[in-house]
């Protein structure tokens, strides 16, 4: 093993780290969470699928001043493990033990006690609000699935956040999956926003080449620039546009 999961400073290794030494680092978090939780039991599936993401918001936000706000809170067992808990592992979920969830008694890593689900937004919202009356500068980002999505709590805070412009960071981690197959509108709508990645690349192809053109290239390039919603709504359809519909 590489890295000492227990004793290692995994915060400085998640932001000094190259990509390879966190892909190193990313599969022994990911065997650790598989020999723990195969003995005191827990919530493996949702931990597994989500370490390269915890590890990318340790190395970009500067916890405990930057704020993440995990919106499956039986999700954040990686974030616990990088934030020098993983001696609690041998007793996860036990009576006096490590909670399954985010406690701020156990770090003052965890911003929020979230259970289950589709809080993180509405709560993130709060927190950017507090921050700005005090003149804070920090980070606030919530972290939340596509299948969380389907809760109205959710569309009354992104509602607020584009009515204020807040500023705060929202990563939606949609793997297309909740407990089972998501069906229904939103599923429908996600589906779309996945296909237009296809849209997003091809953008930055042409605006490449273009700026690579004499004389003429910048004046087409943002002539496209001008007509990008055109194009979006041609990728995307009338129907794909919600969350910008909103102001986010």
């Amino acid at each position: 093993m590489k890295y000492d999961l227990i004793h290692d400073d995994l915060i400085n290794i998640c932001k000094t780290a190259s990509i390879q030494e966190l892909d190193e680092l990313c599969a022994e978090i990911r065997q650790f969470i598989i020999d723990k939780v195969s003995v005191t039991g827990g919530h493996l599936a949702s931990n597994l699928g989500i370490v390269e993401l915890s590890v990318a918001l340790m190395r970009v936000f500067d916890t405990p001043h930057d704020k993440i706000i995990y919106d499956v809170g039986h999700q954040s067992y990686v974030h616990k493990i990088l934030t020098g808990r993983a001696a609690g592992f041998d007793h996860l979920r036990q009576f006096g033990g490590l909670s399954g969830f985010p406690k701020s008694r156990e770090s003052e890593h965890d911003a929020y006690e979230t259970g289950h689900s589709s809080t993180s937004v509405s709560a993130a919202y709060g927190m950017a609000i507090a921050r700005d009356m005090s003149g804070d500068d920090s980070n606030i980002v919530a972290v939340i699935g596509d299948g969380s999505f389907t809760n109205g709590i959710v569309y009354e805070a992104l509602n607020n956040i584009g009515a204020n412009q807040t500023n705060l960071n929202i990563v939606l981690n949609d793997n297309g999956m909740s407990i089972a197959h998501n069906v229904g509108a939103l599923s429908k709508y996600l589906n779309k926003v996945r296909s237009s990645q296809k849209y997003d690349k091809a953008k930055i192809s042409v605006k490449s080449a273009l700026g690579n053109v004499p004389v003429i290239g910048r004046t087409i390039s943002r002539g496209i620039r001008n007509s990008k919603q055109k194009i979006k709504y041609s990728v995307l359809g009338e129907e794909g546009h919600i969350i910008e519909d909103l102001g986010i």
